[in-house]
């Protein structure tokens, strides 16, 4: 790319909005036209006055050393003669927990245009915005995880349509070129894997209509309600005399455990009719415009964004309260999907790893497969920050502090197999292997076990009690075991006996440590066993199954996991073969986040922190999984199983939307128990048909075996009732 960097030399502050234009001539319309651009740190695109492109660009830090692009197809907003392109560009201008900040505003714009190239250069003509001004110094900034800050527009000062091909920019200064292509502050370009955001348009609040023509006597602040949690950028249309400010804000604007804030929006009104989007997303169920005496209302909406994917899978039974659970935690996955996975929408926006390894779970059952790109995208992060600090980290990018947290990383480690089981993509695999094998040898062994790391701060989970020594080396194992399939998948042979001596070691040793009295045990604050170090153990595979009944008396009593550990002792319910005791968990444990009048779930138990944490969507999984019982046998689904686990339930329906094409369930027990399946092509699925009273089907022709209960199926690809 031959395009340069462009900006205002000197205008690299917090919060700096600049505005671009560029005009060329073109005989004819083009056949083929392509842009790539880059920006520190979002932009929104025009062409010819038309919007191309709504919040562009990712946020920086793929490594320490580098910054993505985007490539637009520009093909059609083309024309013959003269073409305008107008850029608008947001420099965030501070680092954070998901930016990395080069400490410069920048612009890179390279099109190929039918061979004709139309790059940044110092002929573009640049404006630093006047609207966007400066915060108010006594409001409260958002906190400092967050790399984006509040934005405030005085429409008193607004250019007015400065993108369109009309607008005169002859009093504007030309760009200053401040760097090359892949070099100076941003470093190497790395091409955007995810998909541009999605725009839902423009809509109505639920409430909307009742605030039509409304007029403000006094200071008042209209309480406007959106269907869902989502991400959102507020529009308003008032009559107001210049001069007044109106404030946006979202219900979640104030995390309450730590005492600080989101991002908000403040709008300085301009003299008579006026309509204003404010271009930063925030998010919340309820938006709270507050609206001067002397101003009027004539439409309050909204535009909802996000990450482009489709909710491509569904779980429904008859028991409402699981079909309540399955779509709030799909609605707390997806309003986690933006730049990157991350733990909540509003207080961080950062990508933990432990937040992010759930997530790739969940939507394995949830989301088509563009989902698939920003969990890629994050282990291309994972391991550029590696190769850049020689250590794996916890959350990438940050620019704040460089956290480590050991058995979020491990999780992570078992995590890129788990990824790999189910897709079959080996572009995991081969980019985090060396990464985690590092990271796994950076462990010392002791007494045959792994010696304790304590990384950045000990946290095994939030709560009390946790036993560490079992977890962590429960993880550790998990995440060897890992390590080595990646090994022997990839070829490195010779990496497998330093695994094996280590596998073989903490097999050896883990009961001798830690098994007492019918559980695992090592230290808690309490002295009682923990359910995390039970649970763990049994994923692992270290607890032998003649130890189940024993394990599953402490599972059934014990409640030290958090929302985001839970996931994992529900998976080990499971895992014994104990699936109604995880549904009677799950209401237990999941009563008051279901039964609460909000669409996504909690950071804790209680409703402390967010109310939309990444962590807590666990049990979605559990259902498609195991309730409906549709899980992968095999790498990619090439062979799988159904196996539906009624228990009290009457019927289940469930789509799992696999790589190799949407696997379809539907059981109604009756009298009789009918069952239908969707077997995708080129797969050979397991199925289980559960038997009452040990009663053999009789509607079916089709060859099966009798085992525990069930009548057995081998099916290939088509469609069956059974």
């Amino acid at each position: 790319m031959n395009a340069k960097w462009i900006w205002k030399q000197g205008k690299n502050g917090e919060n700096t909005w600049m505005d671009f234009v560029k005009r060329f001539t073109l005989e004819g319309a083009p056949e083929r036209a392509i842009a790539q651009i880059a920006a520190d740190s979002k932009y929104w695109l025009y062409i010819n006055g038309e919007m191309v492109v709504i919040e562009g660009g990712i946020k920086r830090g793929p490594s320490r050393n580098s910054t993505y692009y985007d490539e637009v197809d520009i093909t059609r907003h083309l024309s013959d003669g003269e073409n305008t392109i107008a850029v608008l560009v947001w420099h965030f201008g501070q680092q954070g927990f998901s930016h990395y900040s080069s400490g410069m505003g920048g612009l890179l714009f390279e099109a190929d245009i039918d061979g004709m190239i139309v790059s940044s250069d110092s002929s573009w003509k640049i404006m630093k915005d006047p609207a966007y001004v400066v915060a108010d110094e006594n409001d409260f900034k958002a906190n400092f995880r967050l790399p984006e800050s509040n934005i405030y527009y005085d429409a008193s000062r607004a250019l007015g349509e400065w993108y369109m091909p009309s607008f005169d920019t002859s009093d504007w200064d030309n760009a200053d070129v401040v760097g090359n292509a892949g070099t100076d502050a941003w470093g190497e370009l790395r091409k955007r894997i995810i998909p541009q955001f999605k725009d839902y348009g423009i809509e109505d609040y639920i409430n909307s209509a009742d605030y039509t023509g409304f007029t403000a006597t006094k200071d008042t602040v209209l309480e406007m309600r959106l269907p869902y949690n989502a991400q959102i950028t507020p529009y308003l249309k008032v009559t107001a005399p210049e001069g007044k400010r109106i404030d946006i804000k979202a219900d979640n604007y104030i995390d309450t455990l730590y005492d600080t804030q989101s991002v908000m929006a403040v709008y300085y009104t301009k003299n008579g009719e006026q309509e204003y989007e404010s271009p930063g997303w925030i998010n919340g169920e309820k938006m709270y415009y507050s609206i001067p005496a002397g101003v009027t209302v004539h439409e309050l909406k909204y535009r909802e964004t996000g990450y482009d994917t489709e909710f491509a899978g569904n779980f429904e039974c008859d028991d409402e309260f699981l079909n309540k659970l399955w779509q709030k935690s799909l609605r707390t996955l997806y309003i986690t999907m933006r730049d990157n996975f991350m733990d909540c929408p509003d207080r961080e926006r950062a990508q933990w790893w432990g937040d992010v390894n759930v997530e790739m779970q969940m939507m394995m059952y949830s989301l088509d497969e563009k989902a698939l790109l920003l969990y890629k995208k994050g282990v291309d992060a994972m391991a550029g920050w590696a190769e850049d600090s020689g250590y794996m980290l916890t959350v990438v990018p940050s620019g704040k502090d460089q956290f480590e947290l050991p058995l979020q990383n491990l999780a992570g480690i078992w995590g890129f197999w788990y990824y790999y089981e189910y897709t079959g993509d080996k572009t995991v695999p081969e980019r985090a292997y060396n990464m985690s094998k590092d990271y796994l040898l950076s462990y010392a062994m002791k007494n045959g076990l792994v010696e304790h790391k304590t990384g950045s701060w000990d946290w095994p989970d939030w709560g009390d009690n946790a036993d560490i020594a079992p977890m962590e080396n429960a993880w550790y194992y998990m995440a060897l075991t890992a390590c080595r399939s990646m090994a022997e998948l990839l070829g490195y042979s010779s990496d497998l006996p330093l695994y094996d001596e280590r596998l073989e070691s903490i097999r050896a040793n883990f009961d001798l440590m830690f098994w007492k009295d019918g559980h695992y045990y090592d230290n808690t604050e309490n002295g009682a066993p923990d359910d995390r170090a039970n649970a763990l153990a049994v994923l692992s595979g270290l607890a032998d199954k003649d130890k189940y009944s024993d394990i599953l008396k402490i599972v059934l009593t014990t409640e030290n996991a958090s929302p985001y550990m839970e996931k994992y002792v529900l998976d080990a319910l499971c895992k014994m073969g104990h699936i109604n005791e995880a549904v009677d968990r799950i209401k237990k444990r999941y009563k008051e986040m279901v039964e609460f009048d909000y669409s996504t779930l909690w950071e804790y138990w209680n409703r402390e922190g967010t109310l939309n944490h990444a962590w807590s969507g666990g049990p979605l999984i559990t259902m498609s999984k195991y309730i409906a019982g549709i899980r992968p046998l095999e790498t990619a689904y090439r062979r799988f199983e159904i196996k539906p686990y009624l228990g009290g339930l009457k019927h289940i329906k469930c789509t799992v939307p696999s790589v190799a094409g949407a696997i379809v369930l539907e059981i109604d027990a009756g009298a009789a128990i009918e069952m239908s399946v969707r077997i995708p092509e080129n797969t050979t699925a397991e199925v289980y048909l559960p038997l009452i009273n040990n009663e053999l089907p009789k509607k079916t022709e089709l060859e099966f075996t009798v085992l525990d209960g069930y009548a057995r199926f081998i099916l290939t690809g088509g469609e069956y009732r059974l």
